[in-house]
């Protein structure tokens, strides 16, 4: 399957992120944040988009990018800057669907998925429809996770670790691996599939 489709290029641009806010943290100056804003933007907006409306996901990334502003301060270097960012998000996004009344803390258990699927390229059209169909229902099935466990997965696709999931969230590792398993079950389940790979 083509993933690239439904889900953003991934590159590991996490030390560079790094870099940059220390330089912003040590100078103020907004050149080191625009950058920063050009590098970790995208990800933020689209970590926000699978869980949010477009209206909020916008506003939401652009209020953690004021909070960034504010408080570069209380950035500590000893978390990743995406972390970081990821953590402010993922607080005002909750503070958000609380204030709406539709955070919801359901955690459903059934099936599973490993890892990235086989990406091999597709020769038919007939082929490249099927895998536009599969990718359509991959995207539906995220969707329909318990807003919990669509968060674990899209932060792992998001290439964080178990312990940077675990961080932003403020839930202990065993809690995340418990959420990633039972959503990866769920989304094998919907897809119809006994070795789905996310």
């Amino acid at each position: 399957m083509a993933w690239s489709v439904i889900l953003p290029p991934w590159f590991n641009r996490s030390s560079c992120a790094d870099e940059l806010m220390q330089q912003f943290q040590q100078s103020g100056q907004l050149q080191w944040l625009e950058q920063l804003i050009m590098q970790c933007g995208d990800d933020l907006y689209h970590f926000l988009l699978r869980q949010a409306d477009a209206e909020l996901a916008a506003d939401i990334s652009q209020q953690c990018w004021l909070k960034v502003l504010e408080n570069r301060q209380s950035y500590r270097a000893e978390s990743r800057f995406k972390t970081w960012l990821f953590t402010l998000a993922r607080n005002a996004l909750v503070d958000e669907l609380r204030k709406q009344q539709r955070w919801q803390l359901t955690e459903w258990q059934d099936g599973q998925i490993g890892g990235p699927a086989d990406s091999s390229h597709q020769d038919t059209l007939a082929d490249q429809l099927a895998g536009l169909q599969q990718q359509q229902r991959l995207a539906v099935g995220l969707a329909a996770l318990p807003l919990l466990q669509r968060e674990a997965i899209l932060l792992q696709l998001e290439e964080f670790s178990l312990d940077d999931i675990a961080q932003i969230t403020g839930e202990l590792p065993e809690t995340i691996k418990s959420r990633l398993r039972y959503a990866r079950e769920r989304l094998a389940h919907f897809m119809g599939e006994d070795n789905v790979k996310v």
